[in-house]
């Protein structure tokens, strides 16, 4: 039975992070374009809006750094890994 080890696990949870950054990245770019192409109503402003999306876009941000430091992390676990062998 192979051994799972912590560079393993982080790998994989990465690509799921990836991946689901991705999707809300592109949601976001859609809610971005559909907001542009949509004149306000009532109820709704342009202030409004955009305040939303910047929220988003900075919450997408802080992920990035994360899933970046997740990367870096795996990376160094790995060049361990190959000095110790």
């Amino acid at each position: 039975m192979a051994q799972v080890t912590a560079h393993d696990a982080l790998t994989y949870s990465l690509k799921r992070e990836q991946a689901q950054y991705a999707e809300e990245a592109e949601r976001l770019a859609k809610q971005a374009a559909h907001i542009a192409a949509n004149p306000p109503t009532d109820g709704r402003t342009v202030s409004g809006d955009i305040a939303r999306l910047i929220q988003e876009a900075a919450f997408l941000l802080k992920r990035a750094v994360t899933i970046e430091a997740g990367v870096e992390a795996a990376g160094l676990m790995n060049a361990e890994t190959a000095t110790k062998q």
